[in-house]
């Protein structure tokens, strides 16, 4: 008896041994996007032009959404506009930033608008209302749709591209008139078929986008590395589930691989550098110590470790 009891001791130790230092296997850290302001061509849909305001809020609408998950940390305009600029002047031939600053998001989600209509069938009735149009009397059906595209930042590489649509339809309600008019605030557009329409589309993109970023490894970058003292920092802390005792493998892009027609870049080859491990952590970044390997430095990815 003792003897079973004490080779349970030493397996449970030895487990113990196997995963301390590590990254537990169910925990998940929450990954910061950018999400650029839908494309709305020229904003001129079903004969509307949707006012800026509109398209605004359809956009904080699919940022809140995002952030609803508990999945993300989505940038704010600031970082956005800032990150945006970053990735418009991409050395041609490396691919890397020409400033060599290090952009605090890991994804670029890029929206376009591809339908946006509320189509309108009379079935009679419905009163006149003056500035407006005919309002009531008949079945109104809408549709929304949107094509969004993932990049990675380090890489400006295409991750996917997906599509997400919508469609609502309401008897009893029929509009002939002016849209500006007849929505005077975006609440009250909400509450149509064509407001309904939108949310279903943000929806299905947030689940589409949900999907492929659980494929996707999280990653950061590092920040600082101190030659002397050998402590590194990264750009990753607290509010993304960072905590002391996780460790980390970092790696360096050795290749990016560009068509040689059109510029696009395609994927890149990337080398690992070594290990690392936290032992300090604050809300938005974190210290850690050298587990393994050489010629760490500033700017090279640090991902989690593969399960």
């Amino acid at each position: 008896m003792r003897r079973l009891l004490s080779i349970f001791v030493v397996a449970v130790l030895a487990a113990g041994i196997a995963t301390a230092g590590s990254v537990k296997p169910d925990k998940k850290f929450k990954m910061r996007i950018a999400v650029a302001p839908l494309n709305w061509g020229d904003g001129n849909w079903d004969g509307w032009m949707v006012p800026i305001e509109f398209r605004n809020a359809i956009h904080e609408k699919l940022q809140k959404k995002l952030v609803d998950t508990g999945r993300f940390i989505v940038l704010e305009r600031a970082a956005l506009e800032a990150l945006m600029q970053e990735q418009a002047i991409k050395e041609q031939n490396t691919g890397q930033s020409m400033k060599g600053k290090i952009i605090p998001a890991q994804v670029l989600v890029q929206g376009k608008v591809t339908d946006f209509e509320m189509s309108r069938s009379s079935t009679g009735g419905g009163i006149n209302v003056g500035g407006i149009g005919r309002v009531g009397g008949g079945v109104a059906q809408a549709k929304m749709s949107m094509n969004v595209r993932i990049f990675n930042v380090d890489t400006s590489e295409l991750i996917a591209t997906e599509d997400a649509a919508g469609k609502a339809s309401r008897a009893g309600f029929r509009f002939d008139g002016n849209h500006r008019t007849a929505y005077a605030n975006f609440e009250q557009f909400e509450r149509t078929p064509l407001g309904e329409a939108t949310t279903q589309a943000v929806d299905k993109a947030v689940e589409k986008i949900l999907a492929k970023m659980d494929k996707t490894p999280w990653s950061c970058r590092i920040a600082d590395f101190d030659a002397g003292s050998k402590e590194i920092t990264i750009n990753a802390g607290s509010e993304v589930g960072v905590s002391v005792g996780d460790t980390f493998d970092v790696y360096k892009v050795s290749r990016v691989i560009k068509d040689p027609e059109t510029g696009e870049i395609l994927g890149s080859r990337t080398a690992k550098v070594g290990t690392i491990k936290v032992t300090e952590v604050d809300k938005k970044y974190s210290f850690a110590t050298i587990v393994s390997g050489e010629g760490f430095e500033s700017g090279q990815i640090v991902r989690e470790i593969s399960k």
